[in-house]
């Protein structure tokens, strides 16, 4: 029984939590998910530490505020970088939880090389400074290619690419203990590898943003 009612009150705060996930125009609300996601979370730890519905629901209330403030940094986040990068080609999504900042690789390097192009060093040392404002998120760098070539060939060049954008990131100031690279090659397209324009697409670096706290 006492299981039931911690699992019904759960499901409350998610429920509650999740009401706030839209805005009225249909758009989606970074805070209000954020909240949706820490209340499920604090609703759960709750129950598990205090073992009763009090504390689930404490729990949640408490994660949910702890997640709307995520939110909100995150959409803050988004939104300066917009101003700071805008029009450089570069796009940013925000899922709500983090932030991905994907830079093709037709603005950020010549075709199979990893040099970063000199026009686009201050496009990313904008980024930096954006980095160095919103100091609590880690920093995962990651690079894309096409399917063209042999596996290992593109997993090394995906990997060089991230490296030399986190090595201009870490120039910018961006503490290299928030930085992490890595390379994927193919492994990860975003559009059919069968056509040019396909191919094009998926040769990119992804700066995802990661809130800490």
């Amino acid at each position: 029984m006492t299981y039931l009612r911690s699992s019904a009150a759960i499901a409350l705060v998610a429920t509650l939590g999740l009401s706030a996930c839209t805005n009225p125009d249909g758009t989606k609300n970074n805070t209000g998910t954020g909240a949706a996601a820490g209340a499920a979370f604090g609703a759960a730890a709750g129950q598990i530490i205090g073992g009763d519905t009090g504390a689930a629901v404490v729990g949640g209330i408490l994660g949910a505020a702890a997640g709307a403030a995520i939110g909100n940094n995150l959409d803050k986040q988004e939104a300066a970088l917009r101003q700071q990068i805008g029009g450089s080609g570069a796009t940013i999504v925000n899922t709500g939880e983090q932030l991905v900042v994907s830079l093709p690789e037709a603005i950020t390097f010549d075709f199979d090389s990893a040099v970063l192009k000199s026009q686009f060093v201050p496009s990313v040392n904008a980024i930096a400074r954006n980095l160095n404002e919103y100091p609590n998120t880690v920093v995962r760098v990651v690079g894309h290619t096409d399917s063209t070539g042999s596996a290992s060939y593109n997993e090394q060049l995906s990997r060089q690419r991230a490296q030399s954008v986190a090595n201009q990131l870490a120039a910018g100031g961006v503490s290299s203990s928030r930085l992490s690279v890595v390379g994927v090659g193919a492994s990860q397209p975003i559009a059919s590898n069968s056509t040019s324009a396909g191919r094009q697409q998926n040769r990119r670096v992804e700066i995802v943003i990661i809130p800490t706290r």
